[in-house]
């Protein structure tokens, strides 16, 4: 028994002297820190200014750190620090700090910012929208009413002959009728209905005729918008251009006719934020005629997005002045319109409170609550003077809302006031939702005091949701979340790719949205189906170029749905389009490709290039095949930190070629699409072309969390972080394992913050 625990404790010695000779023998991790990274990175990882002054924290796994580190600190003599220092420097952070955000994390508030442009044309527009009404397409049929008739004389019609929907208006006559049984020499055609354009910027319509011919698009009153009634009998073309909200309705109208001109042929094109001039298609066209709605022309700075989301925050002299003058256009319309608005005529007796009353519910609407009666008599009834003309106190008092910071500002409630009240929660509803103002019916609930409990404003919320204008701001959150938005359209070699057309290319962008509008809005699908991308739409230029058979009974627009795997397709990030606006001219990049895979579909986060490096394809052997020129081009240390994500995101793409085609092959030599990939976990994983790199984002949890905490920036304009009510962490769990669609998930983060801070009634 004695000799037993002798030579336990002996043996204990020896391990312990042991250990405390190799701990004695080991870098110390901390001062080899305050030595060589504390000057640029701060004392504990806080950053320095004019050195690098973010946090030193990030996803990296631990071995990734060391081989960082080992390769390329201190920058100013990565030989100081090699090996075991290396090791124990990458270690002492990554427990210290490295690993811990919330470290850093200052005590985050809501902050005061102004409209962003898209908010604040919506709210200008929902302004006047509440005494107009809101345009609204009920069931209505695709394309045009054409109304045909039989001419006396110059613009002058006769009986009607037929009437027909027209999905696009492109036609030639020649030297003969419209349609049978007309009078070949004179006739005329009125197309009227609605026009849906998918997103919000400038419109520019084109009219092709030698022949008399009016167009008018959102208007209601005054000249049309082009006109060119008097007929030249030679072929021309006029143009104007729109800003139009997109997910919003239009009515357009389009007045032809021919007297005696030798030839008829009309032709209707548009040319959209992005993309090129065409014929409209008949998608964008509803029998259905809408109230027109007023929309401001004038151009806005853009906004700061430097955070990766549109903020207001950028106040200056060409801000103000641009949104002085949107508040004068949209006052002088109100003063032309006062009697519309207020619903009265000029015979009316009580046409005078008429007005006042729709000034008072104008200035209400914009400063998002109730007014007192001593805001209502400085701000509307000192306005109505016995000798100012009506229409010019309404341009004031419209000026006066416009310019006010109540307007404005949105978040001032929210800041202004101790406790959360219902006009805070209407307020933040709309513009999470709609990027606008709270509609009557917010006012109204809000009024009743219906708005107090949680059901009353989930009630709301589901309401809100299936409004137009939710989806058209979920479809313009998925632009910026895709790549897409305010990007031009691909451009390739017309040498390479002699049959890839702008046009083409146009079709793909609108596959790929009208993808995403029917399976979130009409199928509700869930985030693992999202990436997924089962299905794709298919017209008959994309079927011809990718080798598809295309259907002899398409639908109207042109488009049918068609099994994705027909196209050799695995996931949303091998969607013909967005390849091709991650490629080349002339050649696949995996760079582009890599960098937009990583961030989107598998939620990694990556930093700033250092040093832009060019890629040139002369620099490199013409025999090489793109991974070979990548490889080149990233293989310094200080590059391959991202770009081992990066490139093997991009090599796994690289079965297809700029155009989204599908190749086994380069100039005869077999494509190679393996790669070893390090997880965020520090697991490296082999994958072996886009379904492995789809698997893994289906297995992950970054991307779901990445995909939650861009869609709230997008809707609240503030980060997450300002709020307590949300949890993005569960929020991301219940996305991945299907408990919500993406329908839901919206639903959820709109509520959620709007919500926050408010005590809800039992």
């Amino acid at each position: 028994m004695f000799w037993g625990r002798y030579y336990q404790r002996l043996l204990f010695a020896l391990i312990l002297g042991a250990s405390s000779m190799s701990l004695a023998n080991s870098p110390n991790g901390e001062k080899l820190y305050a030595e060589h990274c504390a000057e640029c990175h701060g004392e504990k990882g806080e950053g320095v200014e004019n050195e690098y002054s973010k946090p030193l924290v990030g996803e990296w796994p631990i071995t990734k750190l060391i081989h960082y580190v080992d390769k390329t600190m201190p920058d100013y003599d990565p030989d100081l620090v090699k090996g075991k220092e290396a090791d124990a420097i990458s270690r002492f952070l990554y427990e210290s700090f490295y690993k811990k955000p919330e470290l850093f994390q200052k005590d985050s508030k809501v902050q005061l910012a102004r409209l962003t442009n898209r908010q604040y044309r919506q709210s200008v527009t929902d302004l006047f929208g509440q005494f107009e009404g809101h345009p609204t397409l009920i069931n209505s049929a695709r394309g045009l009413k054409g109304k045909y008739y039989n001419a006396e004389g110059m613009n002058k019609r006769k009986k009607m002959h037929a009437e027909q929907v027209d999905s696009i208006i492109r036609f030639n006559y020649r030297d003969k009728a419209a349609l049978e049984g007309m009078n070949p020499k004179k006739f005329s055609v009125y197309w009227e209905g609605s026009i849906l354009p998918r997103e919000s910027g400038w419109y520019e319509f084109f009219v092709k005729s030698p022949n008399g011919f009016e167009l008018s698009v959102n208007q209601s009153e005054g000249g049309p918008l082009i006109d060119e009634k008097v007929t030249a009998g030679t072929l021309r073309e006029e143009r104007a251009k729109l800003f139009l909200l997109g997910g919003r309705p239009y009515p357009i109208r389009l007045n032809y006719f021919k007297f005696d001109d030798p030839n008829a042929s009309i032709e209707l094109s548009w040319k959209t934020p992005i993309g090129e001039k065409e014929i409209i298609p008949a998608e964008y066209f509803y029998t259905q005629v809408v109230p027109p709605s007023f929309v401001s022309q004038q151009k806005l700075p853009p906004d700061d997005a430097s955070h990766g989301y549109e903020r207001g925050i950028q106040i200056d002299s060409t801000w103000d002045e641009a949104t002085t003058f949107a508040a004068l256009e949209a006052s002088i319309f109100a003063g032309k319109r006062m009697d519309r608005l207020a619903r009265t005529n000029e015979k009316d007796e009580s046409r005078k409170q008429k007005i006042t009353t729709f000034t008072k519910q104008f200035l209400q609407y914009a400063f998002r609550e109730k007014l007192s009666d001593e805001e209502i008599e400085r701000y509307v009834h000192s306005k109505f003077t016995d000798n100012a003309p009506l229409h010019i106190s309404v341009e004031k008092i419209v000026l006066t809302a416009l310019k006010s910071p109540r307007f404005l500002y949105p978040e001032w409630q929210a800041l202004a006031k101790k406790e959360k009240d219902s006009s805070v929660v209407a307020t933040r509803l709309a513009l999470y939702f709609w990027d606008s103002i709270p509609d009557r019916k917010l006012h109204d609930v809000i009024d009743r005091n219906q708005f107090s409990k949680k059901p009353h404003i989930e009630g709301q919320v589901r309401r809100m949701l299936d409004d137009p204008r939710s989806q058209a701001k979920l479809n313009d959150f998925l632009l910026h979340w895709l790549d897409m938005k305010n990007k031009e359209l691909p451009s390739l070699s017309k040498k390479v790719f002699p049959n890839f057309s702008p046009a083409l290319a146009l079709d793909l962008r609108r596959s790929l949205l009208r993808w995403i509008e029917n399976s979130i809005w009409e199928q509700m699908i869930t985030w693992p189906q999202f990436l997924e991308m089962k299905t794709i739409e298919v017209n008959e230029r994309i079927a011809s170029f990718y080798g598809l058979s295309y259907p002899d009974d398409a639908n109207t627009t042109g488009f049918v749905e068609m099994n994705a795997s027909y196209l050799k397709r695995q996931g949303l990030h091998t969607h013909p389009y967005l390849l091709a606006s991650h490629s080349y001219p002339e050649e696949s990049s995996p760079i582009h490709r890599g960098v937009f895979t990583a961030r989107k579909i598998l939620g990694r986060t990556l930093r700033p290039p250092t040093e832009a490096v060019s890629f040139r394809n002369a620099d490199f052997d013409p025999n090489w095949t793109m991974r070979q020129k990548v490889t080149e081009l990233t293989k310094a240390a200080n590059c391959m930190s991202c770009h081992d994500q990066i490139n093997s995101t991009g090599f796994v793409l690289e079965n297809f070629d700029a155009t989204g085609r599908n190749r086994s092959e380069i100039a005869g030599v077999p494509l190679d699409l393996k790669v070893e990939y390090l997880d965020s976990e520090g697991i490296e994983r082999t994958l072996n072309g886009s379904q492995d790199l789809l698997s893994h984002a289906l297995e992950s949890t970054k991307p779901a969390k990445s995909f939650v905490d861009e869609l709230f920036k997008h809707l609240a304009k503030q980060p997450v972080q300002s709020y307590h009510a949300i949890d993005t962490s569960k929020l991301s769990e219940m996305l991945q394992n299907e408990q919500l669609s993406l329908r839901d998930l919206y639903f959820q983060l709109g509520f959620l913050g709007a919500s926050d801070g408010f005590s809800f009634l039992k």
